[in-house]
């Protein structure tokens, strides 16, 4: 009888110590994630280059419209294929810079000497993309998918949701990609390269052998984009998009510990 109380109180205190542990992770990483917000307030360079997608997104919708023999249905679903490119590529420009701008400015030293882990400090950053990203795909969809094309309400939230999760997906591998270099530049190659790897070489898997050819046809992210055009929600593009998400802030979290290791800023 002892036994089986000792047993169910350090059970009580595990899941205690875990709610702890959890609760400050979640204050940690917002706190870092406000401190990105009042940085990108303060920052003309994000704020244009959403400026210049927005335009670019409206423009294509503009000319689609003035296409005859486009049906709605038709316009809303090539907005959502060049929505998807210009995703990507508004994610990977917005997150290059989210460690290298810490390393040039001598920032990224101080938030080592403050109570805050990496898990929190990739966290903090991921969440400003969140929230970047999510408000940007909303907002072109809404405007030119649900406004413009006058899609269904279906088609627009399944694209509303598969766009989201494309965003989240490459501001996660921008993110990873600037925590490996000092440089922009470096880091834009490096996470356009992992991209181009996931988007495009599912086209060339038919030239492969298995399995490398099940692996890249797998590995395609266009592939599981399309089914959300179509008003469908499918549970293994899910599951692809959000895997690919974690495995990359989980690599970002190495990284990080591994330069906290050897002392490097």
């Amino acid at each position: 009888m002892t036994s089986e109380t000792n047993t169910s109180q350090d059970e009580v205190k595990s899941a205690a110590v875990a709610d702890v542990s959890a609760t400050r992770v979640f204050r940690q990483a917002r706190w870092i994630f406000l401190k990105e917000i009042n940085s990108f307030m303060g920052s003309n360079l994000p704020a244009l280059s959403i400026g210049i997608v927005v335009f670019i997104c409206g423009l294509l919708s503009v000319l689609l419209v003035m296409t005859p023999g486009t049906t709605y249905e038709d316009i809303a679903r090539v907005l959502y294929h060049l929505f998807y490119i210009f995703t990507i590529l508004s994610a990977l420009f917005l997150s290059m810079s989210a460690f290298v701008n810490e390393r040039r400015q001598g920032t990224l030293e101080l938030l080592y000497t403050l109570p805050v882990t990496d898990l929190e400090l990739v966290l903090g950053k991921f969440l400003m993309g969140a929230f970047l990203m999510t408000g940007l795909v909303t907002g072109i969809t809404m405007v030119y998918v649900a406004g413009i094309a006058e899609g269904d309400w279906y088609v627009v939230v399944s694209g509303l949701l598969g766009l989201i999760l494309t965003g989240l997906y490459a501001y996660s591998v921008g993110v990873f990609a600037s925590s490996l270099s000092d440089s922009y530049l470096i880091s834009l190659l490096i996470g356009g390269a992992i991209l181009i790897l996931i988007d495009i070489g599912g086209f060339l898997a038919g030239l492969l052998p298995e399995p490398a050819k099940g692996i890249l046809t797998y590995l395609h992210g266009l592939n599981h984009f399309l089914p959300f055009t179509r008003g469908v929600v499918p549970l293994k593009g899910v599951v692809f998009f959000a895997s690919l998400t974690v495995f990359f802030l989980f690599l970002t979290v190495k990284v990080l510990e591994s330069r906290r290791w050897r002392g490097q800023s």
